[in-house]
């Protein structure tokens, strides 16, 4: 195909998608999109100042990801619903209800992340993780029940929606970013005990993790209400589909999904659920001169090897970037500085959508290009590891250098093990078949097994170790 044609088919494309459309429909789907990962993400960007006072310390990342694994029970309810009472229950008011949940969460968690509960011997952040749980019940039931609800609109408006999703993960981060973490920490003299040990000292930040959940909690809210116009407003209703049949409804889902690359949230433990990443990646170029169903037939379909192959990359992929990296993240990053892991929390969350839209001008699907492409993805992984299994010694502790190494490897990482799973993901879906299921599949069990070696690892070894500088 030239790129003349190519370029034309690019802006008809755009040209035919700006027409008849209403852009308040297109501004309460986005809003709407946003609130799907909005908690989790709202949560993981505050990390850097929660695990300094929380008593589980640098391993709370640990118990958030297993926690966030275990909120997919929320998705086999609903499907168990659904199945018992064959859609007695719309799903607006299920959707209403866990919007409301993750309002409830996000606010709940403002003023009680701080709190603990003796368990035996030992304290335990027992409100927040029980909050984080809620919130992730929002977040791992929206892929199937909030983007199936956005089937019944015009397929613009999921590409909105999608939009809204990546928006999930952008605007805590660039939040997070403003409101800093205040400096790495110091030692300083403890004045009721001048002659014991120094006690450690951190900066405050801009405003603090109260604030910031309380800014995420009226997005949230704004999410809720967007959605509620969306159901009722007469405009809105103008903007539903002709048809209700479901299974035009899933080709109306692909078609959208296949016009752009949008994430639902970054790759820190936050997993898929049946049809994982499937419609955060399939957006190319091509797509819109010649339409999926023809671009589809013109794909040659994969051998049984490929296929496994695939599929092992996609669990193994799963079980780094969203079960076992993000446990030990704090372990890589914290010798160097908080600041260290701030930054390399941050900017890896907008490293995620960053890499998902360059799959849209940039896309390799070829077994051989994703294999070249994992070769430095594992390069960069092998350093992370070592740096966390070193810890508190690191290479180039101390170092102006080594600080920015590991930031450096930390988003490199997300962009590049993002990239290369939606690039999966769209190699899945242009081979039709139940590869995205498979897909799917494959991200939650590696997601499960890299989140449970994580949390055995750092809580029941000594492998990774913490330390307080000033002991």
């Amino acid at each position: 195909m030239s790129a003349a044609p190519a370029k034309m088919g690019v802006f008809y494309s755009i040209k035919e998608r700006l027409r008849n459309r209403v852009l308040l429909v297109d501004v309460l789907a986005a809003l709407f999109g946003m609130g799907a990962w909005l908690c989790i993400n709202g949560m993981y960007t505050q990390l850097p100042l929660l695990v300094f006072n929380a008593p589980e310390g640098w391993a709370l990342p640990s118990y958030i990801v297993v926690l966030i694994q275990a909120a997919n029970i929320g998705g086999v309810c609903y499907g168990m619903v659904q199945q018992f009472c064959k859609g007695k229950v719309p799903d607006s008011i299920f959707i209403s209800i866990l919007m409301f949940i993750g309002c409830i969460s996000l606010l709940l968690m403002s003023f009680f992340y701080g709190q603990t509960v003796k368990i035996g011997e030992s304290f335990h952040s027992v409100p927040l993780l029980t909050l984080v749980f809620t919130s992730a019940l929002v977040a791992c039931t929206s892929s199937v029940l909030f983007i199936p609800y956005m089937s019944r609109y015009k397929e613009t408006y999921l590409v909105s929606y999608m939009i809204g999703e990546g928006l999930s993960a952008f605007i805590p981060s660039i939040t997070s970013l403003l409101q800093g973490v205040g400096g790495n920490p110091t030692c300083i003299i403890d004045e009721s005990n001048p002659s014991g040990p120094k006690k450690q000292y951190t900066p405050p930040p801009l405003f603090s993790v109260s604030t910031f959940l309380i800014l995420i909690f009226f997005l949230q809210l704004l999410s809720l209400i967007s959605f509620l116009l969306l159901k009722y407003l007469p405009v809105c209703k103008q903007q539903k589909n002709d048809y209700s049949s479901p299974g035009k409804n899933n080709n109306e889902i692909e078609d959208a999904r296949s016009s752009i690359v949008v994430p639902g949230s970054p790759d820190k433990a936050r997993n898929q659920t049946s049809d994982g990443e499937s419609g955060r990646g399939n957006g190319e170029p091509q797509e819109f001169d010649s339409g999926p169903s023809s671009l589809t037939s013109q794909v040659k379909k994969m051998n049984s090897r490929t296929y496994a192959i695939f599929l092992i990359m996609q669990a193994c992929a799963s079980a780094i970037a969203n079960g076992l990296f993000p446990s030990i993240q704090s372990y890589s990053c914290l010798p160097y500085g908080n600041v260290a892991y701030h930054l390399a929390i941050n900017l890896g969350s907008m490293a995620n959508p960053i890499a998902c839209y360059i799959l849209f001008f940039v896309t390799f699907t070829s077994l051989s290009a994703i294999s070249l492409m994992a070769f430095p993805t594992v390069v960069v992984a092998m350093y992370i590891f070592v740096t966390a299994t070193r810890s508190p010694r690191p290479p180039l502790v101390g170092t102006q250098a080594g600080e920015a190494l590991v930031v450096i490897s930390w988003v490199l990482f997300t962009g590049l093990v993002s990239y290369i799973k939606l690039a999966i993901a769209t190699r899945f879906r242009k081979n039709g078949g139940k590869g995205l299921f498979w897909y799917g599949a494959m991200t939650q069990v590696g997601s499960a097994i890299g989140a449970v070696a994580g949390f055995v690892l750092l809580n029941y070894t000594t492998v990774f170790q913490s330390y307080n500088p000033c002991a």
